[in-house]
């Protein structure tokens, strides 16, 4: 698997960029990057720094069927988030 890092986010930054879709984007905006610890942290921890730092970002991550994706490959449990990675949270969408 092949990480995606974006401009001015190297692993070494400390950075990690937060893309929102759906429903939690109409609350959080649609991206924001959060300093996270240089070693990484889990996922856990960076819903709980958004949460802290981003507006409406508590409520918004607690809606049902919140799916995450890193670096566009869809995550499960609990995995680690390293500096310069794409952390996208997506509501549920409906429609065709």
């Amino acid at each position: 698997m092949t990480a995606v890092h974006f401009a001015g986010l190297s692993p070494a930054s400390g950075l990690v960029r937060v893309l929102f879709f759906g429903r939690i984007a109409d609350v959080c905006g649609r991206s924001v990057e959060l300093a996270i610890p240089k070693r990484g942290c889990s996922l856990t921890e960076l819903k709980n720094r958004i949460a802290r730092q981003v507006e409406g970002g508590e409520a918004a991550l607690r809606e049902p069927c919140v799916r995450v994706a890193i670096d566009q490959v869809m995550a499960s449990d609990d995995p680690w988030v390293s500096p310069g990675q794409e952390v996208a949270f997506l509501s549920a969408f409906s429609g065709g």
